[in-house]
């Protein structure tokens, strides 16, 4: 069949050329329509339910909003497992399904739950509602609204900054195509107050009720149908709507002798902004931050693109006194990783074409080889576009590692071509140069094909990946497959085609180089096949010696990529005020500015109003970098780090800082929702008892080696005043709960009655008791409440109010609670630091029953990953076998090149050993690929040599001859290999990190295969050969001696 193809191709020359043109140019047109990204979107399919009920403590929201929303939810299909955090004003459940959940649909379920539950929860306590629907690295673009230079905030205030933004920037922004919401932080939400004096109130004899019902009694607007007068028809509207604060202090709330009671006789209305859980800083001010988040499944890139089309267009709407300022943007990041990429691929191919050349001495037959790597690109472009993938760092690289793989078939065919022709030459044949090809190709066509295919079978473990790590590496395996499949196709129709118009035939000389090698090579060989139990067992002891580095190797999930900027995470104690907070992130930024190196500092504290889920006492700030060639101190990012993170430790020696990268972060979020490498979870019913556990575990986690940035998140110690209503008082003075509860919810939370109508803007109305009534715990006491008979009582009098201590959140998993212990691991790997730290536990910690602990963060990735690689690989080898089997027909070569496999991992061993990088995800996947190019070499010297031995030749001869032969293209697949992933090795960009590992082991691997492939395999082989013949001799005298 594959011969056929060969023949069909040759046949039809000029047809196979304009398919493949047609084939480049949809090649060039999926390169400009597959969406770029920095990272493969690493998403769960999760759906976020955010409830807000403002002013309620973290248990009461635990207890009244996540249980119930967290039990409707548990009983859908596909659910994986559900998260929540109950935290003061917000419960926060993360819902998260199977893989192959479509997202809308899970959304569509979620939501029908959510309006079944709806009805159930207790009334006044706010709704339910989905969050935005984008991707944990959504956030692709942040700016901010801030007064422009020289404007003083009584000109402009924080309030006015917050109304543009939500009221016109983000309404601008979320127009732009990808984007799904514009979330705002920062900035004071714009309200009208009803600031209410309980003594002027009670003095009139009104109750607190009465001016709440009031305002939606007085702010409507109604239609009245139709009415006809004389021959013409008429609307009826009945406007009544607020539209300023005149309005609301001109409400009516009663007539005392046809005199009428306003509310301006008993309350002051002002604007003033909301109550708020967090704010935003830049270098010292405050300001408002908007950050615009990318649909799941859209083009980061072009999300940002559109998003900066459209910011004219908001700078001429804003004030003169207001700018924007873009702060942070993907596409920084994107550009960065998809050059350090590309530069890859570039100077790869560039090296290949170099190697070919001298190895091939002409340049004819180097550029039809090279014509494979374009193609094979493109090829793989098109299959990326048809399987929806990004181009990013992991799919790239793919492309990199198959460089030298990809012309592997090309380089075979050719130079058997070119040998063909020469050898015509050589007995003075008149050369057809097509016949010469055909017979070429028929001689490899098969190898070439077998080989190919197992490499692709090589890669099939990363299509089993699941959960994040297949988000990651699956996009690098299906490049692969996809470019070594188009790789098989060009070499058996278009590289012949090429080889019969482009090779001139020419007396076959060897290069300087093949030439040299060559005579370093026989004599080796010689001595190898004179004494093989010495090679076989200096082999053997080669691959027991580097077995035996295996131990010494740290193991970890992920190299950690560079992004060039830092985040740090800051985390105060519980009792801390957002005043206090703001006044912390203004001395930080201010220590930051004597850093050369930091190009701004933004600092968002606490949380936006959707989205996030920490209080004001913790801050994530981030530091935007200048360029690495600006900067002048020389020192490095990791330097830097630790040089801020020694500055910070001085000036705010009150707060726990620790700092990551902003996509590394929320990578680490998605993962388990903790924002840490690694994370120590420890589950169990009572809070106090997960308190004290968590604080003995922490202490012994603090003497393990290599921990770093350990922080326990301090739960309790959040100050509450308790208003308890006692029941016996209120009966006695012929009142209920609700009216201690109306002022506590109300007249203290500020919780809106009414909504104020401007246009498309909408402001909330809320009733609150005038500042004096509740600046301390002892005018708490004094605020009057209304009894039946209309006498004033002290809320003291029928309520205990008392100062304690609360919790700040309350987190849940698999409808449980946990207390969680964060961590990073620096100087050693994760793997061995989780055996310290259980040991360590064991022996000084004792959990009560009902209580038990479990390692989140990317350990538990690591873990899963190599669980599931302990199963796929064995069946990989097996199909590897069966590919062998049938290209040999023959158990004896399949097994002989499957030996050489666990030969090729020496040098990847001893590389990562040397270079004192970890065993991770990308250095398993280059001891793939090495497995692959190993077996390639393998198959076509073994199947030469076959040949040989067929027509005739001795084992010794053929073993002579054949390796002579085949020693330029297996060096030649080999280098070609190694080189093309040098640039891989050296290169320094963004993403550099994580393609380092994979690098390594393939250029280390392949030096020691080669090596193998050239002395240890033709040695094996004639061992197996003599021996086979030493068998059929002795079975021919024994059945010749009667």
């Amino acid at each position: 069949m594959l011969n056929g193809l060969v023949e069909f191709s040759l046949r039809y020359k000029f047809l196979i050329i304009i398919v493949f043109a047609v084939v480049a140019f949809l090649g060039l047109r999926a390169v400009h329509d597959v969406p770029i990204d920095a990272f493969p979107d690493v998403t769960p399919a999760q759906v976020n339910v955010y409830t807000e009920s403002p002013g309620l403590a973290a248990e009461d929201v635990e207890l009244l909003l996540t249980t119930p929303i967290e039990s409707a939810l548990a009983g859908l299909p596909k659910v994986q497992e559900i998260r929540s955090v109950s935290l003061f004003g917000l419960s926060y459940v993360s819902v998260y399904f199977e893989d192959d959940m479509d997202i809308y649909f899970a959304r569509q379920l979620v939501n029908e739950r959510l309006q079944e539950i709806g009805d159930r929860l207790p009334p006044g306590y706010g709704k339910p509602g989905m969050g935005p629907n984008t991707s944990g690295l959504g956030q692709v673009f942040w700016y901010t609204v801030e007064r422009a230079p020289g404007v003083d905030p009584a000109q402009v205030s924080d309030m006015d900054l917050r109304t543009w933004q939500e009221w016109m920037v983000r309404l601008v922004l979320r127009t732009a195509p990808g984007v799904d919401d514009v979330s705002s932080w920062g900035g004071g939400e714009r309200e009208y107050q009803i600031l209410v004096d309980p003594q002027r109130l009670y003095a009139r004899g009104l109750g607190f009720s009465d001016v709440i019902n009031a305002i939606p009694a007085n702010n409507g607007q109604v239609g009245g149908n139709v009415m006809d007068v004389g021959r013409e028809q008429f609307l009826v509207r009945g406007l009544g709507l607020l539209i300023s604060t005149a309005d609301i202090g001109g409400i009516v709330l009663k007539a005392e002798d046809g005199v009428p009671v306003y509310l301006r006789d008993v309350a002051t209305v002002v604007e003033a902004p909301a109550p708020r859980f967090g704010a935003v800083t830049r270098d010292g001010q405050e300001v408002v931050l908007g950050m615009a988040l990318a649909r799941i499944g859209e083009n980061a890139k072009a999300v940002v693109e559109a998003v900066k089309g459209k910011l004219d267009v908001v700078r001429d709407a804003l004030p003169k006194t207001m700018v924007l300022k873009p702060i942070y943007e993907r596409t920084d990041l994107v550009n960065k990783a998809v050059g350090t990429a590309v530069r890859a691929l570039i100077e790869g191919s560039i090296l290949v074409a170099i190697i070919l050349f001298l190895f091939l001495g002409e340049l004819r037959s180097a550029l039809v080889v090279i014509v494979t790597l374009p193609l094979a690109m493109l090829i793989a472009f098109i299959g990326m576009g048809q399987a929806g993938l990004s181009a990013n760092l992991m799919s790239l690289a793919g492309l990199a590692i198959g460089i030298g793989m990809m012309v592997d078939g090309a380089v075979v065919m050719v130079e058997n071509a070119f040998r063909v022709m020469a050898e015509r030459l050589e007995h003075g044949e008149k050369v057809n140069r097509t016949a010469a090809v055909l017979t070429a190709a028929r001689e490899v066509a098969n190898p070439i094909a077998f080989a190919i295919i197992i490499i692709i079978v090589v890669f099939l473990p990363l299509f089993a990946l699941e959960g994040l790590e297949g988000k990651m590496f699956k996009p690098m395996a299906f490049n692969i497959a996809f470019a070594m499949a188009g790789s098989l196709v060009l070499s058996l129709t278009l590289i012949p085609v090429l080889a019969s118009l482009i090779l001139k035939p020419k007396p076959e000389r060897d290069t300087w180089l093949v030439a040299r090698i060559k005579r370093g090579y026989r004599p080796l060989l010689d001595k190898a096949l004179a004494s093989k139990r010495i090679v076989v067992v200096s082999a053997v002891l080669a691959l027991l010696v580097s077995l035996a580095l295996f131990p010494f190797l740290g193991k970890e999930f992920m190299p950690q990529l560079q992004e060039g900027s830092i985040m740090w995470r800051v985390t105060g104690i519980p009792s801390t005020s957002l005043n206090e907070s703001i006044a912390t992130s203004n001395t930080i930024s201010e220590a930051f500015k004597k850093f050369p190196e930091v190009e701004t500092t933004l600092a968002m504290i606490g949380r936006a109003e959707k989205g996030e889920t920490a209080d004001v006492n913790y801050m994530e700030i981030y530091t935007a970098l200048k360029p690495e060639d600006e900067w002048i101190s020389g020192r490095d990012i990791k330097q830097l780090e630790e040089a801020m993170q020694e500055t910070l430790e001085e000036v705010v020696p009150n707060v726990v800082p620790g700092y990551t990268q902003p996509i590394q972060m929320r990578v680490e979020e998605l993962i388990s929702g903790v924002r840490a490498t690694l994370a120590l979870k420890l589950y169990g019913e009572d809070l106090q008892q997960l308190d004290r556990i968590s604080a003995q575990l922490k202490d012994v986690l603090a003497n393990v080696e290599g921990v770093a940035d350990l922080s326990l998140e301090a739960n309790v110690g959040k100050p509450q005043i308790r208003i308890q209503v006692d029941r016996d008082e209120l009966a006695r003075h012929g009142m209920n709960a609700d009216d201690v509860l109306t002022i506590v919810r109300n007249g203290l939370g500020g919780e809106p009655v009414s909504v104020l109508l401007d246009g498309v803007r909408r402001f909330d109305i809320a009733v609150r008791l005038s500042e004096a009534t509740r600046d301390s715990v002892e005018a708490l006491r004094r605020i009057p409440l209304r009894s039946a008979t209309g006498a004033l009582v002290a809320l003291s009098e029928v309520a205990d109010i008392s100062v304690a201590e609360g919790y700040s959140f309350v987190r849940r998993e698999q409808l449980q609670r946990y207390a969680v212990i964060q961590m990073d691991v620096r100087g050693r790997d994760v793997d061995s630091f989780v055996k310290d730290a259980e040991a360590a536990i064991g022996q000084q910690v004792t959990l009560p029953s009902g209580y038990w602990i479990e390692w989140g963060g990317a350990f538990e990735n690591q873990q899963r990953a190599l669980a599931r690689l302990a199963l796929i690989v064995p069946i990989t080898i097996f199909f590897i076998f069966v590919l062998l089997y049938t290209a040999f027909n023959s158990v004896k070569y399949a097994v002989l090149i499957l030996a050489n496999v666990p030969f090729a991992t020496i040098g990847g061993l001893l590389a990562l050993f040397v270079t004192g990088q970890y065993l991770s995800v990308p250095s398993a996947i280059g001891f793939i690929a090495v497995f692959g190019v190993a077996m390639l070499n393998g198959i076509v010297l073994v199947s030469f040599l076959n040949e040989l031995r067929d027509k005739g030749l001795a084992v010794r001869e053929a073993v002579l001859q054949g390796t002579a032969l085949r020693l330029r293209p297996v060096l030649m697949t080999a280098s070609v290999a190694i080189l093309g992933l040098v640039p891989m090795l050296l290169s320094r960009g963004v993403g550099a990190e994580t393609q380092r590992p994979l690098a390594t082991v393939v250029v280390g691997g392949l030096i020691t295969s080669t090596l193998l492939t050239l002395v240890l395999l033709p040695v094996l082989y004639e061992w197996l050969e003599n021996r086979a013949e030493q068998r059929s001799l002795k079975a021919r005298t024994e059945e010749e001696t009667p």
